[in-house]
Formats: structure tokens, C-alpha cells, sequence
């Protein structure tokens, strides 16, 4: 069973937990209070009247069992709890894909995901060193706003270490999970030890445990292109696997790295770098700062 698999079963066992809990809470109560109980089986016995056809109250005797059930706080939602996921109704599929719940609950248990600082733009673009900066902060938060329906949804930050790629990065991630997207955020080196861990192992299940969340979430950030190993028949492969799936279906993809376009060319070739500056997807930002770590 992979990962996803798992999260069906985990979303499915949650909504009959719920359903479950609520069946109990209304056999304990009626056991418990003689009042609703009456009122229960007298709407029960009008019920039976009125699908014979026969005269009935039973308008009367559902107001008569609404008034027990308010006075003892039993409302609709803890007796028949709504749907965790209005989507896919808690089964996991919807259109016969898996759901948005799925990927998210996936992403938030994979434990290698890099935890980007929490940071937002206001407060960030507010305390950026240089106007330059400021501006930056202004178009990625303009970038991060558009989601899901923007243009270009590739956005290349380049700049020397230290000038704070990542932290633009993290002010996209932290704005697009405020409104409830699911981002997968990884370093290259990160990536590529998921590449060779699948590479050398090569099962079904391992794929999907990871790669598929990195084509499927709302937002891949991998920060510090360049600064990973170049492993034959890894690196750039899977890179340009990850990279061809998102740029195909314009998902949002943030990367940030140290090297300049002729650098990623010549580091990756064309196929990847092509996509990455693709100028119909993807913009391309230059952090022109110096260090901030210094």
C-alpha cells in the first residue's frame, strides 16, 4: 500500500469514526432521557401513519422531537457530521482521481518535506533592506496571489547565497498554504536523494511515495538549484521528469538557485532550462542584494 493508498484508508476509517460517534451519541441519549425517547417513538409511530396514508400528526410530533433534541443540544452536526471533505464526501476520489484532501494529507506526513520559515509579505517587503528588495517582495506577492489561475506559474528566483531566495520563497509557500494549497518544498539535494532512492530501487510503491506528490501539490518549491550532486542517469532525469509533468500542466513551481540561465544551461541542458524560463510559464527573478548572512 503507498502513501496515497494509505490516506484513502485513513480518510475513509475518519468519516465512519464520525458517523459512529454520532449513531452512539443518539442511542445513549435516547436511553438515558425518558422525554426525547416519548417524543422519538411518537414521531416514529406518525411516520408509520403517513406512509400508509392514514391521517397524522406528523408535523407536530417532528416540531414535538426538534424541541427535545435542542434542549439536550443534539444538533444535526454532532448527530450526522458533515463531510470532512465537501469534494469527494470523505471517499478520497473525485473525478476519478484522487482528491485535494488526499495530496494535502499526504504532503503534511511526509517528514522529509524542508520546513520553510513561516513569512509573511506585508511584514517582509516592510523590512527588506533595499527598494530593489521591496519591489521583489511586491511581485512575488502579486505572483502568489494570482494562484490558482496565473499566467505564469513558474517563477525562477536567482542570486548569490545569503541574499535571501529562500525567504521569497518561503513568503510564496506561506501565502498559498494560508489559503489552504498544498506545497511540497524541497532542497535539490533533498531531491536528488529521493531520486536515487527511487532509482536504485525502482518499485511502484516507492514512486509514488516520492515523486507523485511533487507532481501533484499545489506548490513545489526546490530551493538551491545547482548545489546538489550530478549523479548519471539521476540528477537531471528525474529533475526533468518533476519539472516537463509541472510545466505540461502549468502548476505553480518556485525555484531558487545561485546560478545565472547560461550556468543552468550549460549545468542541465536545454530541455530543462527551457522550461524553466519559458516565457509564456514562467518569470524569472534576480536577487541583486548583497549577503543578508553577513
Amino acid at each position: 500500500m503507498n502513501v496515497y493508498q494509505a490516506a484513502v484508508r485513513d480518510i475513509r476509517d475518519a468519516r465512519r469514526t464520525d458517523l459512529d460517534n454520532g449513531r452512539i451519541l443518539w442511542q445513549d441519549a435516547l436511553a438515558a432521557d425518558d422525554k426525547l425517547y416519548a417524543a422519538f417513538v411518537a414521531y416514529q409511530e406518525q411516520m408509520i401513519k403517513n406512509a400508509k396514508g392514514e391521517p397524522n400528526e406528523i408535523d407536530a410530533a417532528r416540531s414535538a422531537l426538534g424541541k427535545e433534541t435542542a434542549r439536550l443540544g443534539l444538533t444535526r452536526e454532532k448527530l450526522s457530521p458533515p463531510f470532512r471533505c465537501k469534494i469527494c464526501g470523505d471517499t478520497g476520489y473525485a473525478d476519478g482521481k484522487y482528491c485535494a484532501c488526499v495530496i494535502r494529507r499526504v504532503i503534511s506526513s511526509d517528514k522529509e518535506n524542508l520546513s520553510l520559515p513561516t513569512v509573511e509579505f506585508a511584514k517582509a517587503q516592510k523590512s527588506a533592506p533595499t527598494a530593489a528588495l521591496k519591489k521583489l517582495y511586491g511581485a512575488a506577492e502579486k505572483y502568489a496571489r494570482a494562484f490558482p489561475d496565473g499566467t505564469k506559474p513558474f517563477l525562477v528566483i536567482i542570486g548569490e547565497a545569503g541574499t535571501g531566495k529562500t525567504t521569497l520563497a518561503a513568503a510564496v509557500a506561506t501565502e498559498l498554504m494560508h489559503g489552504g494549497a498544498a506545497a511540497v518544498t524541497v532542497s535539490a539535494f533533498e531531491f536528488t536523494r529521493r531520486a536515487l532512492e527511487y532509482h536504485t530501487q525502482f518499485s511502484i510503491d516507492d514512486y509514488t511515495d516520492r515523486f507523485t506528490p511533487m507532481l501533484d501539490c499545489d506548490l513545489l518549491v526546490i530551493d538551491d538549484l545547482g548545489t546538489e550532486s550530478m549523479l548519471k542517469n539521476v540528477t537531471k532525469e528525474y529533475l526533468y521528469t518533476v519539472v516537463n509533468e509541472r510545466w505540461l500542466h502549468k502548476k505553480y513551481t518556485v525555484i531558487t538557485t545561485n546560478l545565472s540561465p547560461d550556468k543552468l544551461i550549460a549545468r542541465y541542458g536545454e530541455s530543462i532550462t527551457s522550461r524553466l524560463f519559458d516565457k509564456n510559464v514562467a518569470s524569472a527573478f534576480a536577487v541583486n542584494t548583497k549577503n543578508l548572512r553577513a
